[in-house]
């Protein structure tokens, strides 16, 4: 399990111990698989070096999901209080792509996922959880401030 997934994984399970909010549970996004054209297909199975995402949010759910099994519930901002759930915040955009935050809703950021724009839509390309011992810093998080 790589060292973004644990972080994940323990942000969803120190959530559960603080539970609180409503009782209704938030809408998740779906995410439908990419096709070779780049155009997605709902319920398709995922094949490894697929196609990119019509959204970034497809994107991050997909790679939230094959990651640590993370639950995506779309963009902090529009995010109901969940601590079973992720979301994920624009912080930055940098020559490499996107840089987006991902962490429980109304919730601090507890890792950073790249993502690129290519002809075949979104991908997340590279992830960061900051604080890791033998974690490096990659260039891109450079153009966080």
């Amino acid at each position: 399990m790589s060292r973004f997934c644990r972080i994940v994984a323990a942000v969803l399970v120190s959530g559960v111990l603080a539970a609180c909010g409503s009782d209704r549970p938030p809408e998740t996004v779906t995410v439908p698989t990419p096709t070779a054209g780049g155009v997605t297909a709902p319920g398709a199975s995922s094949s490894p070096g697929g196609g990119g995402f019509a959204s970034v949010d497809q994107a991050v759910a997909r790679h939230l999901s094959a990651a640590s099994g993370a639950r995506y519930v779309g963009q902090c901002a529009q995010a109901k209080p969940d601590p079973d759930a992720v979301c994920a915040i624009k912080m930055a955009t940098v020559d490499e792509g996107d840089v987006y935050g991902v962490g429980a809703p109304s919730s601090e950021v507890v890792g950073f996922l790249l993502l690129r724009e290519g002809p075949d839509g979104w991908r997340v390309v590279d992830d960061h959880v900051p604080g890791e011992p033998d974690a490096s810093i990659p260039t891109w998080m450079a153009g966080l401030d």
